[in-house]
């Protein structure tokens, strides 16, 4: 029987994941630079943790969850987002009393999301994310977004758009909710079945449908703007001066909501403009949440973070023609010419890789041609060359791949040759 691999599921072949792990990198290096550390959690969770965290009437509960009972029958569930499971681990190790605030943390690694496959959108997805957590200033936002922004710089990406909005606080917001359910009452049996069962729990959800969102009556819903406190608007407007002393364009869509019920005041995010991530532009969305801290059993304070899919940020990479720097060579393959020239070559792979040398041999293949096309094939920058009559003279052959130039160096002296190579 042919095993196939599950559907919405990928295998990280040694091109992509050379790849995958380049961008990982680059993510790494840009976190430390911005002075984030890194954190893991379990992949998967107590499912009560997302239901409170993310909103019951989200479609990550309510369509996308992966959960089962475990043997104790506990509800689990894959972590399908970051968020909540950091500032779960916050809560429980107490690290609000015992690092100085803020306390910024990154993350990356799977999350899981029951939803139809396609381009840019997978079931086990790569999340990288990073949480400002324990601040309160409109310039950490700021600078949060300008992290964001950062990514797409290093990597020379070009078609995208950075999207902000102010969705208000709880108080602010519940009175705009209000007015959205009297609001699409009145186009009820216009909506759609699940938009209609949103119109008494979360109107929100509505406008950031997928569907739904494409409808006039939708696109005209009253807007939060006028239930913004002045203090709300004033900070709004302080961080639209920072942004621009950033340099970073930016648009301010008054439709976007983002899709979990913790974010409070600015959000963001980043869309791509190539037409062929149309269904799916998003790369890069956060912003900032005031309650989920307390919501999940901590003290009142307020954190700010986003997060990026990498396979979506990779697929950008692949349609703006960007070369991610990949280290996929081999430094030196040893090319042993006989049956007694093994154990030295097993001895050398030993000594050379503890010196950081990447080396390589293929035994039993004592054929010369068949040992440079196997170098050719893995890129490699250098061939031993190994026979019977080097082993007896204790001398080896080192081959340049690119300049074909041939050296003859004592065994006990290679270690030596490869530094002053390097």
């Amino acid at each position: 029987m042919l095993y196939t691999k599950p559907r919405g599921t990928e295998d990280w072949l040694p091109e992509s994941n050379n790849k995958y792990q380049s961008l990982i990198q680059l993510l790494s290096l840009l976190s430390r630079l911005n002075g984030y550390q890194l954190i893991s959690t379990p992949i998967f969770e107590n499912a009560n943790l997302f239901i409170r965290s993310v909103g019951e009437t989200s479609d990550i509960v309510k369509k996308e969850f992966y959960n089962f009972k475990d043997k104790g029958d506990r509800e689990m569930v894959l972590r399908p987002e970051g968020t909540a499971s950091i500032i779960r681990a916050v809560v429980e190790e107490k690290l609000l009393n015992k690092q100085p605030s803020p306390i910024k943390l990154s993350y990356c690694g799977p999350m899981f999301r029951y939803e139809r496959p396609q381009s840019g959108r997978l079931r086990q997805f790569n999340q990288f994310g990073i949480e400002c957590i324990n601040t309160n200033s409109i310039f950490d936002d700021a600078d949060v977004l300008n992290f964001a922004v950062s990514i797409l710089k290093t990597l020379n990406i070009k078609n995208y758009e950075v999207c902000i909005n102010n969705i208000g606080n709880f108080e602010s917001r519940n009175k705009w909710i209000n007015e959205l359910r009297e609001y699409f009452n009145k186009y009820k049996n216009q909506l759609s079945e699940l938009s209609q069962s949103r119109i008494d729990k979360n109107p929100l959800r509505i406008l950031d449908d997928k569907e739904d969102n494409k409808k006039d009556f939708v696109k005209k819903a009253p807007k939060i703007d006028k239930y913004l406190s002045k203090q709300e608007k004033d900070e709004f407007n302080l961080l639209s001066e920072s942004l621009k002393l950033l340099d970073i364009k930016f648009k301010v869509d008054d439709t976007l909501v983002r899709g979990l019920d913790y974010y409070t005041n600015f959000i963001f995010e980043i869309n791509s403009t190539d037409q062929r991530l149309l269904g799916q532009p998003t790369i890069i969305g956060g912003g900032r949440y005031n309650n989920l801290v307390k919501e999940l059993g901590g003290e009142n304070c307020s954190c700010i973070g986003f997060a990026l899919g990498l396979e979506r940020l990779l697929l950008v990479c692949e349609y703006e023609n960007i070369k991610l720097p990949v280290n996929d060579t081999i430094d030196v393959v040893i090319c042993n010419l006989a049956d007694k020239t093994q154990p030295t070559a097993l001895l050398l792979l030993s000594l050379l890789r503890q010196q950081g040398i990447s080396v390589v041999c293929k035994f039993n293949t004592f054929k010369l041609p068949q040992q440079f096309k196997y170098a050719e094939s893995l890129k490699a920058k250098y061939c031993i060359i190994l026979g019977e009559k080097e082993l007896k003279d204790k001398k080896i052959i080192i081959k340049n791949q690119k300049t074909m130039k041939q050296d003859i160096v004592e065994i006990d002296k290679i270690v030596n040759y490869f530094k002053r190579a390097s």
